[in-house]
């Protein structure tokens, strides 16, 4: 057996750095959030080897070319791994605590009022664990995991591309459009948005609603089946007599979300609960004004002078459709309430546009991932020094 002195050099100079395990391909949040922070730290020199968890490759060509081809470049990269930080970016269940380095954190968040069984001990294993927002800072807390572990450590948005005045997508012809994009599960409460939009507005009035689909959670549902079932059973319309509903669904690559938010005048999404909340931090980027629920992950960026916070009428149980959301609860955001705003940002626009401007302002000061990624950056440094 060679000693320390007598490794290869080519070993023996491998540098110190991050080994960083996350789903970076497949358009969920986790990839979004995480190929986003793999390229930032490069960019930053940080050596880096990305090592993708689920999917292997973007075969959904979501990403841009140039970071497809640096992911494959940092999948290449070699590190000193007893010297090196291994960070996960995953549920907590599937942390893996097999791993051995300098040290190992976990990234992780969760939605409702508490954690499933189990995740408290897989964090607590780990040596920090890294959420997304002050709701998950109390919520991890208050279900066991020891406080001295858990960092706060958001996300960003690219403020330089989701910004007003980008080229919309060419929907049809339609005055005011309220925009949802969200991953059809019932904790996006599309059942609140529907309720309240339907009620709200006539066919006649020069208004659509524009939802935004994936499918990631419930891949094998028919969402065009459950909208004509909710109009006509559960509102009690004809189909005809409803305001239109545009249905859109798929994959959109990266650098055309921009257009997808451009094409609309405001954006709506009535949560039962959210780790954190890309999509409202997009749409606030684009200069969009913001509907939202009072409660969870969102309420780190979104404020009543920047958005338009729907008031819940308490917390309720979870979906029992989720085996693991047994037990928890997560918020009920009021329809009446949800109608009032929907109407007061399409009714008085200069008010929208007021507060649609401070949040853009908000976005570039706080939340570009020009100024987050360095908080990323530091932390990692911390470790590694």
């Amino acid at each position: 057996m060679l000693t320390p002195h007598e490794q290869p050099q080519e070993l023996a100079a491998l540098p110190a750095g991050v080994l960083f395990h996350a789903a970076v391909y497949g358009g969920t949040g986790y990839s979004t959030e995480s190929w986003a922070e793999a390229i930032g730290l490069a960019q930053c020199q940080l050596p880096l080897k990305v090592i993708p968890l689920g999917p292997q490759e973007d075969s959904h060509r979501i990403l841009p070319s140039a970071v497809r081809d640096k992911l494959d470049d940092l999948q290449r990269q070699n590190l000193d791994v007893q010297r090196s930080v291994i960070y996960q970016c995953t549920t907590a269940d599937a942390f893996n605590l097999q791993f051995y380095a300098r040290s190992r954190i976990g990234r992780t968040t969760f939605e409702t009022d508490r954690l499933p069984q189990g995740w408290a001990e897989q964090c607590n294993a780990m040596d920090e664990v890294w959420v997304t927002s002050e709701f998950n800072r109390r919520t991890f807390a208050s279900a066991g995991v020891d406080e001295s572990k858990l960092r706060v450590m958001p996300i960003g948005v690219d403020a330089a591309l989701f910004r007003p005045g980008t080229e919309p997508l060419p929907w049809p012809s339609r005055g005011f459009r309220f925009l949802s994009n969200f991953d059809w599960v019932d904790r996006k409460g599309a059942r609140s948005l529907l309720k309240a939009y339907l009620a709200e507005f006539k066919s006649n009035e020069d208004v659509c609603l524009v939802l935004k689909l994936a499918q990631h959670g419930n891949p094998s549902a028919d969402a065009e089946a459950f909208l004509t079932y909710f109009v006509e059973r559960e509102a009690g319309l004809k189909l005809e007599d409803a305001p239109p509903i545009l249905l859109v669904k798929g994959f959109i690559p990266h650098v055309e979300m921009p257009r997808l938010y451009a094409s609309a005048d405001a954006f709506v999404l009535p949560s039962h609960g959210e780790g954190f909340g890309i999509p409202y931090l997009e749409a606030l980027s684009s200069g969009l004004p913001v509907i939202a629920t009072r409660w969870s992950g969102q309420l780190d960026f979104l404020h009543d002078g920047n958005s338009f916070l729907i008031d819940i009428e308490g917390l309720v149980p979870a979906s029992p459709e989720v085996e693991f959301y047994a037990g928890h609860r997560w918020a009920q955001p009021s329809v009446d309430h949800l109608r009032e705003l929907m109407r007061s940002v399409y009714s008085n626009q200069p008010e929208s546009r007021r507060r649609a401007a401070v949040g853009r302002r908000e976005v570039t000061d706080r939340w570009d991932w020009k100024v987050v990624i360095k908080q990323w950056e530091a932390e990692f440094q911390r470790l590694l020094s």
